[in-house]
């Protein structure tokens, strides 16, 4: 499918590269660039900050991370520039609830997707009447931007039952995208063997990795690795430090990810929440072993179960990895093979599945009312050039 007319704005609080929405988003974009009029991507940035991007404050519970602010004029005139006929938002957040609130503002559809199910990250960084209190807004935030939507996406089936145990009765399922240099860098096909481990992901209590940590203290035969940063990373360093089989990476960018899914042997996600598990995917795209646990969502895809792992009830990481050394070497090569075929697959499907519902969404305009008339709108865009 292309649409060479599709104009579409995406407006997101994650930072790009730094965590699986960043990403998301990121990949997403730079696929629809080559099938529709005109994408653009507001979303913070660390290296090179978006125009749209205003000042930055702690994220409460995560010294590691930032929450800017968007700058409404900058967005405001991006938006006139470009007349988007969808605008995208993830919620709840400040740079979505700007979009949103601008997309009611100009009669523009919005797609809003929900991509993490905050009350259980709710529930473990913030206890008590604080907790309460969160998750109250969460929830009215979010059923607020439900309902003023025009479409709602999810990326996992689970996801979708929530939204519909909160009245919303036609969530679309979409997938989620590869970047390119997983997908086009070549391929350096796996040994057979599991003798080097790694985790790729926030340094933060849904990760588990204290279960990592474990299996890296009882296993010293094996070579462990860890890419990421959150609030964890002092209890990481200190163990790295202690631990000979062990090395702390930190933060790395898009393309040392990919090296460093390539210089392994089996990728683990031992999340206790994760909505789908964008890691997961680029390493099966990299013919790499996976581990999950049952609660990651991109176990729900069934195009890619002949390629994933996924831990028993009740199964230790040290029992999940030697049931995976027990596999002959040629069913190990088969995961694998299933694993590179149908990564690929869902990044077609997901390409198709999102272009599917913009359009959906960008057909429905004619349902909303243009708060600015075209002629005020026109003014307002000259002004704003003209106040910048």
């Amino acid at each position: 499918m292309m649409n060479s007319e599709l104009r579409i704005l995406f407006i997101v609080d994650a930072i790009q590269g730094r965590n699986g929405v960043g990403t998301y988003f990121q990949d997403l974009t730079s696929h629809l660039g080559k099938r529709v009029a005109r994408v653009e991507l507001v979303a913070p940035n660390l290296q090179s900050c978006h125009p749209c991007q205003g000042m930055a404050l702690p994220m409460p519970g995560d010294a590691t991370q930032q929450v800017f602010l968007p700058r409404m004029r900058q967005l405001t005139l991006l938006a006139m520039e470009m007349k988007p006929q969808v605008i995208v938002v993830p919620g709840p957040g400040l740079f979505a609830l700007a979009g949103f609130w601008l997309a009611g503002k100009l009669g523009i559809p919005v797609c809003m997707t929900h991509q993490t199910d905050y009350s259980q990250l709710v529930n473990l960084y913030w206890k008590g009447t604080g907790g309460r209190i969160a998750q109250a807004l969460l929830h009215w935030t979010n059923l607020f931007m439900f309902r003023g939507s025009t479409t709602i996406a999810t990326v996992s089936r689970p996801l979708a039952q929530q939204l519909r145990q909160r009245g919303i009765t036609n969530p679309h399922l979409v997938g989620t995208p590869l970047a390119p240099q997983f997908i086009n860098a070549p391929i350096i096909e796996p040994k057979g063997s599991v003798t080097r481990i790694l985790f790729v992901g926030r340094l933060a209590a849904e990760k588990n990795l204290p279960d990592f940590l474990q299996l890296a203290a009882q296993r010293p035969d094996l070579e462990f690795s860890i890419v990421g940063d959150g609030p964890l990373r002092h209890s990481v360093q200190e163990q790295a430090q202690r631990t000979h089989n062990l090395q702390f990476l930190g933060w790395c960018s898009r393309e040392c990810v990919q090296q460093q899914l390539d210089l392994h042997d089996l990728l683990i996600l031992p999340s206790s929440v994760e909505a789908f598990g964008t890691v997961a995917l680029e390493a099966m795209a990299r013919k790499r072993l996976v581990l999950t646990t049952p609660a990651c969502g991109i176990n729900d895809w069934k195009p890619l179960a002949k390629g994933l792992l996924t831990m028993n009830p009740g199964e230790s990481l040290l029992q999940a990895v030697q049931r995976i050394e027990s596999l002959g070497a040629a069913q190990r090569h088969y995961i694998c093979q299933q694993a590179y075929h149908g990564a690929r697959s869902l990044n077609q499907e997901a390409i198709e599945q999102w272009l599917s519902v913009l359009q959906i969404t960008a057909n429905k305009a004619h349902l909303l009312p243009r708060r600015i008339p075209s002629a005020t709108f026109a003014l307002l865009r000259r002004l704003a050039a003209y106040q910048t």
